[in-house]
């Protein structure tokens, strides 16, 4: 019996030391990889979408694909010119997106909200539009940016236009990152995306694509775990969010669908996820959708587009979608009717 328990003693020791001596190597490799410059899986700057840099005036920008274009923000990081105070009797229109709302490519002047603005103001309605796109951006940063800028300017309508960087695949969710995991298995895969070099010299090995921080749907097809930038029901969250900060100030909040090149060539075939989710939600809380997809077909289709970045209104496809946003937003805010 004495000897059973010396054998258990030295077992239990024994898987101790083991235990340690695990840690300890797990540890000095972790430290040897920080040291030599590998950096933890998940890294947000290599995503996008952070806001642009305050009070630029007539920045000179270039693209990656040799776009240039001359680019000003106000002191909120907004292409825009307003401020947060109203003008008495006007009615304010507030865009929020990715790159193709900002006006990626595109002069100051040429983008959606101007050409929305200027169409509005031929039907007769005197309306300021505020561009609140931020390149890159997800509707969790733009429920982000609403909260904590856009709200300030209080507009009557926010036009949230759904981005397709919301279904992009990622190690960490936008709310993972700003808010945390929601959950012990969650939290064990955000913890090794944010702060393991282990994690990421194995998965290097192991998995194709690991440099791309975000994978395309339908780029994803490996076993390694990726999460949607923003899941269905983050979706919903965002919105009710927003929802909510725009009734503090009577505010009313619109789900919005811009084109893509498919769309203004008449090619699409499969209906992006953005569309069922949108007709679910508004069915479900009565959110009005203006719905620009179809908007622009057979007016051009690459004519419309940056000719190095497809991906991309260019100033004519601008106009053209603010026009036909004008019509669709003009039904949801005030401002004198137009003539018949």
């Amino acid at each position: 019996m004495a000897r059973a328990d010396r054998r258990r003693r030295t077992l239990r020791r024994n898987l101790a030391f083991s235990a340690i001596a695990v840690v300890l190597v797990l540890y000095l490799t972790e430290l040897g990889l920080r040291l030599g410059g590998v950096q933890p899986a998940y890294q947000a700057d290599a995503i996008g979408g952070w806001r642009m840099l305050p009070q630029t005036d007539h920045q000179q920008m270039t693209g990656r694909e040799g776009t240039s274009f001359v680019l000003t923000t106000n002191a909120d990081g907004l292409r825009t010119t307003l401020r947060p105070a109203r003008t008495p009797g006007v009615p304010r229109v507030a865009l929020l997106g990715d790159s193709t709302t900002f006006g990626w490519g595109v002069n100051d002047g040429e983008t959606v909200a101007d050409s929305l603005a200027a169409a509005l103001e031929a039907q007769g309605r005197h309306v300021e539009v505020l561009n609140g796109g931020q390149p890159g951006y997800t509707t969790t940063q733009m429920e982000q940016i609403f909260h904590t800028v856009v709200a300030r300017y209080q507009p009557d309508l926010t036009v949230v236009f759904v981005p397709m960087h919301d279904d992009n695949r990622v190690l960490v969710s936008d709310r993972e990152h700003l808010e945390g995991a929601a959950g012990p298995t969650a939290w064990v895969r955000t913890q090794l995306a944010l702060n393991s070099r282990i994690y990421q010299v194995l998965r290097q090995a192991i998995f194709p694509l690991t440099a791309e921080a975000a994978l395309v749907p339908g780029r994803d097809a490996s076993a390694e775990v990726r999460v949607p930038r923003v899941s269905a029901a983050e979706r919903d969250d965002n919105f009710d969010r927003i929802r909510s900060d725009a009734k503090a100030f009577h505010g009313t909040v619109a789900i919005g669908h811009l084109p893509f090149l498919a769309d203004l060539l008449g090619e699409v075939r499969d209906e992006r996820f953005s569309g069922p989710w949108a007709r679910t939600y508004s069915e479900r809380t009565g959110t009005p959708i203006v719905d620009l997809r179809t908007c622009c077909v057979d007016k051009g289709g690459e004519a419309l587009v940056l000719p190095l970045d497809h991906g991309h209104l260019n100033a004519t496809g601008n106009r053209l979608v603010g026009e036909a946003a004008a019509v669709e937003i003009g039904k949801l805010v005030g401002g004198p009717t137009p003539p018949p």
